[in-house]
């Protein structure tokens, strides 16, 4: 191997503020990073799919829904956050076409479904507009 870059990071295995699942839509990335902070989020898990929660409200595949519902539990078991959070947003490629209204209701939809699976895991609910970021339900 041949080192390209140098970096230190800390070695010690640490707690997750909250595992944070969001669409890997770049335009909202930097927005998300600075929400986070300020709810004081700091050290999280972050699982980035195509539409945040729709893989947990309306999977193309059951497939889909297990693979984020195992992602959400490695978070657990390696790092336990007390919370996860769900941070959709308007305009994504995931749900092309329909209004942020539904997006949102989806949204709802994954926190019942996190919910349901993982009861012991505080759910909070997000949509990320242009203009800043909402809290729904």
């Amino acid at each position: 191997m041949e080192k390209l870059f140098h970096f230190d990071c800390p070695r010690e295995i640490y707690t997750a503020d909250a595992c944070v699942i969001s669409c890997f839509d770049a335009r909202f990335e930097v927005a998300v990073r600075k929400f986070l902070k300020r709810r004081g989020i700091f050290l999280y898990d972050q699982i980035k799919i195509p539409g945040a929660g729709k893989s947990l409200a309306a999977p193309e595949s059951e497939a889909d829904r297990d693979f984020v519902l195992r992602m959400v539990r490695t978070s657990i078991r390696l790092h336990r956050p007390a919370r996860a959070l769900l941070v959709a947003h308007n305009d994504c490629g995931a749900y092309e076409g329909i209004a942020p209204e539904v997006v949102a209701a989806d949204v709802l939809l994954a926190a019942q479904c996190l919910r349901a699976h993982e009861p012991s895991l505080a759910v909070e609910c997000y949509f990320a507009d242009f203009d800043g970021i909402y809290r729904i339900g």
